[in-house]
């Protein structure tokens, strides 16, 4: 069968140029995010801030980097400690412009303090049991018809586009999942995600697009057709 090898390792090359553009997606992101307190239930993503009242927080600022946050950390209870925002993954080196106010108090026990940066990051972002969660947006920019995003989340997620949802959504607490939505057209995307009942906080995206370059399917083809001709010399023979 050595006869196949150059066409095989053509198409070969050509479907590892394909699929190498599914990237983590990574750039400058204008970020919002509000915390409050949620009273043992869960909140999803499809509505408004799910927290009202004086007892809650927001701050707003751009985010630098691949949208690759991760903390599983053993399940925390209430209190500061555990899922903390730096241990989620924002830091002084990845977060600029921050402006943010208001604290979080569940109990006797002040969990979240939005009024800097660096009270924000030892702020704790959900704790188990829904007593307290975070509520993000995420402005993705301006993406193209045809991206896939797929996302990885433990909490529910969704996808806006000019105010109308796209897809379907993950509500409310979940395990890890992954979800891959398609972008019908193309225009500013907004990012919903939930952060609550504590640790693992899982939010990981990936963008592709579903039309592979032309140079890509140019090379997928010129190998599959050298495949198809030594097969045809081959039986000729």
């Amino acid at each position: 069968m050595t006869f196949l090898r150059p066409a095989v390792l053509s198409a070969a090359l050509a479907l590892v140029a394909i699929a190498a553009h599914a990237t983590p997606l990574t750039g400058v992101f204008a970020v919002t995010v509000s915390e409050g307190l949620t009273n043992g239930s869960g909140f999803d993503t499809t509505g408004g801030n799910p927290f009202s009242g004086n007892n809650s927080a927001s701050a707003t600022f751009t985010y630098t980097g691949g949208i690759n946050f991760s903390n599983t950390a053993a399940q925390n209870g209430p209190g500061p400690a555990g899922d903390t925002n730096a241990a989620f993954g924002f830091s002084t080196s990845n977060v600029s412009g921050y402006s943010g106010s208001g604290t979080v108090t569940y109990g006797t026990q002040q969990v979240a303090d939005y009024g800097s940066l660096s009270s924000f990051l030892l702020s704790s972002g959900s704790s188990s049991g829904f007593d307290y969660g975070s509520y993000y947006t995420f402005d993705l920019g301006t993406l193209a018809a045809n991206t896939i995003l797929t996302i990885t989340h433990d909490d529910g997620i969704s996808v806006y586009q000019g105010g109308n949802r796209v897809g379907s959504s993950a509500s409310g607490a979940t395990s890890v999942t992954t979800d891959t939505i398609t972008l019908a057209s193309g225009g500013d995307t907004m990012l919903r995600y939930a952060r609550e009942n504590g640790t693992p906080s899982v939010l990981q995206v990936s963008a592709v697009a579903a039309t592979p370059e032309p140079s890509s399917l140019a090379l997928l083809g010129t190998g599959l057709l050298g495949m198809a001709g030594m097969i045809r010399r081959r039986m000729t023979a």
